[in-house]
């Protein structure tokens, strides 16, 4: 199991620097990629969210981060309201929500609620985002997966980390 990145969603503490996470995303490419998350509890505890996403890194563009943060933190978007009715309506009508849809990874064009989940794509990435994105890239990441991550952040109205690999050449970078 090739475990090449891993993604933090959470918030700045009050005081000093770091991230609170609220969920821990890893990234494995090894076969078909794959995104396994797991929501922090209060005592740290990591829980598997069921399921696993399948992300089209290679489609332009590719949506890997923002359904993420739709599956797992869609609040900390300044359209989290419009987010969460677009999901109702999707659980209504076709009976599959944004985790669903993400983790059963069935957000191709055409699938069951798709419609909802690409205007809340586009929601969630014309409108600003409060908190954190970390991603931590590990060396031996693909070019494919790193692009695919680097491109979505840049679309995202987010504070973002990104640490490690880029094209082999270790660095860190902040962006607000």
């Amino acid at each position: 199991m090739a475990l090449t990145a891993v993604i933090h969603l959470g918030e700045r503490p009050a005081l000093g620097g770091g991230l609170d996470p609220s969920h821990v995303v890893h990234l494995h490419e090894d076969g078909v990629p794959r995104l396994l998350a797991y929501a922090l509890d209060g005592d740290g505890t990591l829980e598997r969210v069921p399921g696993a996403y399948a992300p089209a890194l290679e489609a332009d563009p590719s949506y890997p981060v923002t359904d993420l943060l739709l599956a797992l933190r869609r609040d900390g978007s300044a359209a989290a309201q419009r987010l969460d009715v677009l999901d109702t309506k999707a659980r209504a009508n076709y009976g599959t929500g944004f985790r669903e849809k993400v983790f059963d990874s069935d957000v191709d064009w055409g699938s069951a609620g798709y419609g909802r989940h690409f205007e809340a794509r586009s929601q969630l990435e014309s409108h600003s985002y409060e908190g954190v994105i970390a991603v931590g890239f590990r060396p031996g990441v693909g070019e494919t997966a790193r692009l695919a991550i680097a491109d979505n952040l840049a679309r995202l109205d987010a504070e973002t980390e990104t640490l490690g690999s880029h094209a082999g050449t270790p660095s860190d970078e902040v962006s607000e």
